[in-house]
């Protein structure tokens, strides 16, 4: 009863916040302009990561006690949101948000410390004091899947569309192993993000800004993490990877196609996958749809293998 509550509770929020922010941006000039790396062709206000935070926030405060994981993860989410926000305003050099998005992984992985020095001893013990890897595996994870829904927010829905099947997927993985905070969590997100997509599809009338792919991309990578560490089963270590394969390897391809053409890795450019689509004549919401049945087709196929 208290998933159906928590997300409803944050379906309404977002869904009733939504058009005042949207308002907000356009009087405050907080907008993400028009520009030649970019599809749309007016300014569109960008403040849906403080939308979908709220109603995320109001519908756990309302049902849950803010304690354990759930907590640690509003304290990182609350830092990825912020920094966001900033760099909605002030585009923040790409060295210093990454060092600043250690912060918040490193807060997760502090407070479940006792979890993970489990997972390695019991599920890596083969490799000895090499299981110890699994530190800073588990910081590049989040920073990286933090970074790539950032990066696949390329059109309008297409990141919180792909966020949504990641999180119903998480959702229903820890239902089956009865993680409750985990599933909670997913669960408030869900709700945010459902409503914000009505105002987010095509064509949009707010962009989730760096403030929302990155405060969506950071509880994804938390997510799938803790429901590893948590299932104390070394293979399901890949599932989180297969859930989230389109928006990983369309970063991991843009960084080797501007390292092999010798520009900066950091550098926007418009060969991301959608990117590519759209330059072959088809309509961005049907690139938006092939793109989402993608993103279902690798879920389905973690859902397989995890159960």
């Amino acid at each position: 009863m208290r998933y159906i509550e928590v997300g409803v509770i944050a379906f309404i929020v977002s869904y009733i916040l939504t058009p005042y922010m949207a308002r907000v941006g356009k009087k405050q000039n907080m907008m993400d302009l028009p520009g030649h790396r970019k599809i749309h062709e007016e300014a569109i206000p960008n403040l849906g990561g403080i939308v979908i935070f709220f109603g995320f926030l109001l519908s756990l405060l309302f049902v849950v006690q803010i304690e354990g994981q759930i907590k640690a993860l509003l304290i990182g989410g609350v830092i990825i949101l912020l920094l966001g926000v900033v760099d909605d305003i002030v585009d923040l050099s790409p060295k210093h948000k990454f060092i600043i998005q250690m912060v918040p992984a490193l807060i997760v992985i502090i407070y479940n410390s006792d979890l993970i020095n489990s997972f390695i001893v019991n599920q890596l013990k083969i490799f000895d004091l090499l299981g110890y890897l699994l530190y800073p595996i588990l910081i590049f994870w989040i920073v990286g899947v933090t970074n790539s829904i950032n990066l696949i927010d390329g059109l309008d829905g297409l990141a919180c569309g792909i966020s949504l099947i990641a999180l119903v997927t998480f959702l229903i993985l820890g239902l089956r192993q009865n993680l409750e905070a985990l599933g909670l969590i997913s669960i408030a997100l869900t709700g945010s993000m459902l409503a914000f997509l009505k105002f987010n599809f095509y064509p949009a009338k707010i962009f989730l800004g760096d403030s929302g792919s990155t405060f969506a991309g950071f509880m994804l990578a938390s997510i799938g993490a803790l429901w590893v560490l948590n299932s104390g089963n070394a293979f399901f270590m890949f599932i989180p990877i297969i859930v989230l394969a389109l928006p990983i390897f369309d970063t991991l391809f843009a960084i080797w196609r501007r390292y092999r053409g010798h520009y900066p890795i950091f550098q926007a450019d418009k060969g991301h996958l959608h990117h590519r689509l759209l330059a072959r004549g088809m309509a961005h919401k049907n690139v938006v749809f092939i793109l989402w049945g993608i993103s279902a087709i690798c879920s389905v196929i973690a859902l397989v293998l995890a159960f």
